[in-house]
């Protein structure tokens, strides 16, 4: 099934397997080229290749498609953002008679990562909680400490997540098997490593092989051997019983109690006060990575909070995006006088 994608040679990620109508599976997957914008894609079980057609800008980014079908067609979600004059990521919804005749696309909700399959919408946050919303009722999944990377399910046992994402204090990335009837929670690896990002159908696992020096440099790959871990990390919560744990306000910044002002759509409240502190951590500790210190995961981390706290203006949540992508992929440290003009700038316009 992979050959095909690996001759080509270009980045593979995101890989999620569904049975199509005669119970044969077919690959949703995104891919990347030198422009390093991921796009989503399928295979069908005859061995073609083609480009989701969303209608989405060239800049924006696709990731995480998930499938289903019934008798009435295929439903397919996935997360798209990040392009430069509009960096926000949404769950969008597609709906069709065929994978190549898909509907017009749908925003359900902004967020980085989450799904829908049937009356079933699942979205997260970066830092630490998943929501889940239900006709039975609404509930929340922490994991205190963890950036949530990617949220998926199988689709031969809907009812279990895949958790995606990495320890806050950690390099090592994860992926959490999570049953939603049973609470069952393992970690899964794949030829000895942590998977990540993987899909499962019946006896098949493909996971996102890292294959370069940058993080999302991944080729999709089959598992060849797989061992399951139980464990119990997550915590099931009543719906707002927590907030994420390195979001949560702790003194008079602003931030507690506000909504997203003017229409704005956001994934969170945005506050310069929090912005300002995070992007004062990371300054701190990308300091003390020169000096030998293994800060580089916590830095990454307060950059990743800062953007996401900056949602209500464009151009420092941009600008931070950037920085933060920058150093992310290739080491580059952030230009501070540029970051701290633009935090002027916002805080003067407010």
């Amino acid at each position: 099934m992979l050959k095909q994608l690996h001759d080509a040679g270009l980045m593979t990620h995101m890989p999620f397997l569904t049975p199509d109508e005669n119970g044969q599976p077919v690959l949703l997957f995104c891919q990347a080229d030198e422009s390093r914008v991921w796009k989503a894609h399928y295979r069908l079980p005859d061995g073609k290749i083609a480009r989701l057609v969303t209608g989405l800008a060239a800049d924006v980014s696709e990731c995480s498609p998930t499938a289903w079908r019934d008798a009435g067609g295929w439903h397919m979600t996935f997360i798209a953002g990040g392009a430069k004059e509009n960096p926000l990521f949404h769950l969008y919804r597609m709906d069709g008679p065929a994978l190549d005749a898909m509907g017009k696309r749908v925003i359900v909700h902004p967020t980085r990562a989450g799904f829908v399959y049937g009356d079933r919408t699942v979205e997260a946050d970066l830092a630490n909680l998943i929501h889940v919303h239900q006709p039975s009722g609404d509930f929340d999944i922490e994991l205190p400490g963890a950036f949530i990377y990617r949220v998926a399910y199988r689709a031969d046992h809907p009812d279990t997540l895949l958790i995606s994402g990495q320890w806050q204090t950690e390099d090592e990335v994860f992926t959490l098997e999570y049953d939603l009837a049973t609470d069952q929670q393992n970690v899964i690896e794949c030829d000895g490593r942590p998977a990540y990002k993987c899909t499962i159908l019946d006896d098949q696992m493909l996971y996102a092989q890292r294959i370069g020096e940058h993080f999302e440099s991944r080729q999709i790959a089959t598992a060849a051997s797989t061992t399951r871990r139980m464990t119990r990390p997550a915590v099931r919560r009543r719906t707002g019983e927590v907030e994420p744990i390195v979001t949560q306000p702790t003194g008079n910044c602003g931030c507690r109690g506000r909504s997203s002002p003017n229409g704005v759509a956001v994934t969170r409240a945005s506050c310069v006060e929090c912005v300002e502190k995070h992007l004062g951590a990371a300054y701190v500790l990308l300091a003390e990575t020169l000096d030998g210190y293994a800060h580089r995961l916590r830095a990454i981390g307060h950059l990743h909070e800062a953007e996401d706290e900056s949602q209500e203006w464009p151009e420092l949540h941009a600008a931070i995006r950037e920085a933060r992508k920058a150093y992310q992929t290739d080491g580059t440290m952030p230009d501070w006088e540029s970051l701290a003009g633009a935090m002027a700038r916002t805080a003067a316009a407010r």
